[in-house]
């Protein structure tokens, strides 16, 4: 029997693919219970021999349904995938597996949503010296992540896996800040605080305590001051210079605070404050299409060429009338 399979396996190895894969490879050498081949799967998992491993654990799942191993096979190739570096294929497989398995173990204990909030993690982007830094490239891996982690604190708070959930948080939290950082920069580096107060107001509501905050209030106040905002750019430089004394932003908070008082006075909270609405667009001084102000699309119709008269066909003559019949008298 074990030849008639190996022969099956050569043949099989040799064999072209004539569709798409809809089961488990059958040129593998499988065992005859669900029970032994989850261990086969899990000695290849311990190899770090994933492809395999995967390939025993879905033979497990699709022919051995209703068995308990079936349930663990499920979390061995979500593992397997995570390892295999295929984060959004894992991404997946965790969270259907918390989702469809409430009462396992690994599901009560929180450890496969933090898995997946970890794959979605592990699928950010890196740095890379041919590549852009990674807080300039897209974030949605990221917020995905965060995603995945306020699932976690709403249903497994208070589980032996919360501490990692925590410094996972506090990791995502740091790299999203940074690309609001950068973002920030970015325009205040072109003149155009406008479009940085709204990123540096956010991130300081909804990134506190996570090592960033002295960067956050400095470029903060540097943008109410160039928006001519003073009263706030007072209190987030009094509140910077509080908070982060030693900080070398701290230092510099105590310097603008002296430019402050000494361009502007003490504070005023009557100072008057620039309007901060958004523009309202202008209509244009005259109307593109002259002739009908209403329908501006229609501007330029009106400027084709007349056409000559007779262009419209003539009405067609009306029908002759008949003359009457000849009596017989005449």
């Amino acid at each position: 029997m074990r030849l008639l399979r190996v022969t099956l396996a050569v043949v099989l190895g040799f064999a072209p693919a004539a569709g798409c894969k809809t089961g488990p490879d059958l040129s593998a050498d499988y065992a005859q219970t669900a029970r032994e081949n989850y261990e086969l799967a899990v000695g290849e998992f311990t190899d770090k021999d994933w492809e395999e491993s995967i390939q025993y654990a879905d033979f497990v799942r699709i022919r051995f349904p209703f068995s308990r191993y079936a349930v663990e096979a499920e979390l061995l190739i979500a593992r397997a995938e995570f390892e295999q570096g295929n984060y959004i294929t894992a991404q997946d497989a965790f969270r259907q597996f918390a989702k469809l398995h409430p009462t396992h173990e690994h599901t009560r204990n929180g450890w496969a949503s933090f898995m997946a909030a970890a794959s979605a993690f592990m699928n950010a982007p890196r740095g890379f010296f041919l590549l852009p830094p990674a807080e300039q490239r897209d974030q949605t891996p990221l917020r995905e992540a965060m995603i995945e982690l306020r699932y976690y604190f709403d249903h497994y708070a208070g589980t032996v896996t919360e501490t990692y959930a925590v410094k996972l948080r506090d990791e995502v939290k740091r790299q999203l800040l940074m690309h609001e950082l950068y973002v920030a920069r970015f325009y205040l580096d072109r003149d155009k605080p406008e479009g940085a107060i709204g990123r540096l107001e956010a991130a300081h509501n909804t990134y506190p305590g996570i090592g960033l905050d002295a960067e956050v209030l400095f470029l903060l106040g540097i943008t109410y001051l160039r928006m001519d905002e003073i009263e706030l750019a007072r209190n987030t430089f009094t509140e910077l210079q509080t908070q982060h004394p030693d900080h070398h932003h701290g230092k510099q908070a105590r310097i603008y605070l002296k430019y402050i008082y000494d361009e502007f006075g003490p504070s005023d909270p009557n100072r008057p404050r620039p309007d901060r609405s958004p523009p309202v667009p202008k209509p244009p001084k005259e109307p593109k299409n002259r002739d009908r102000p209403d329908k501006p699309e229609a501007a330029g119709k009106s400027k084709q060429k007349q056409r000559p008269a007779g262009t419209t066909p003539p009405p067609a003559p009306p029908p002759a009338k008949s003359s009457p019949a000849p009596t017989s008298g005449t």
